[in-house]
């Protein structure tokens, strides 16, 4: 008798969702058609609509390549071989209930940190994040940047994942 597969009630995570051989309806084919456009993409859906998980696909296919996509249909369809630094950003972590200040801080400091495991460095009597983030960005490697810019939106509380 075949084992029966665990539904992934509440996970967000696509490569622990894999690895507990948790139940997963592929949409990799879907996953690929987007992964391989150059854009920007805004995804919104109400709460609980599989935002995060899609954001974690993506994060894991420019991440790790296909080790998370075995017998998928991205598998057959997938040639990249290169893999990329990814920087996620998650806005639920940061309230706006406290006021726009803190909100541009608590950003500030999701943005250095996030981005200092890859060698940016933040100085405080500089110029903006932004500013000197974007100064940053453009210093790299051609063709380490693989900004595929997906946003998705929660609610009042979106993920930004940055796949470079």
């Amino acid at each position: 008798m075949e084992e029966l597969r665990l539904l992934p009630l509440g996970t967000s995570d696509f490569a622990a969702l894999r690895l507990r051989n948790q139940i997963y309806v592929d949409k990799s084919a879907l996953v690929y058609k987007v992964a391989s456009q150059n854009g920007i993409f805004l995804f919104v859906r109400p709460r609980r609509f599989g935002k995060s998980l899609l954001i974690s696909t993506f994060e894991s296919l420019f991440k790790f390549g296909l080790r998370d996509f075995k017998d998928l249909a991205i598998e057959k369809l997938w040639i990249e071989k290169k893999i990329y630094n990814v920087v996620r950003l998650d806005f639920s972590e940061m309230s706006p209930d406290f006021g726009l200040k803190k909100f541009r801080d608590d950003l500030r400091d999701r943005l250095i940190d996030n981005f200092s495991s890859f060698g940016f460095r933040y100085d405080q009597a500089g110029s903006s994040i932004f500013k000197q983030l974007s100064v940053w960005l453009k210093k790299q490697e051609p063709n380490s940047l693989n900004f595929s810019g997906l946003l998705t939106l929660k609610s009042v509380t979106p993920t930004l994942t940055l796949a470079f």
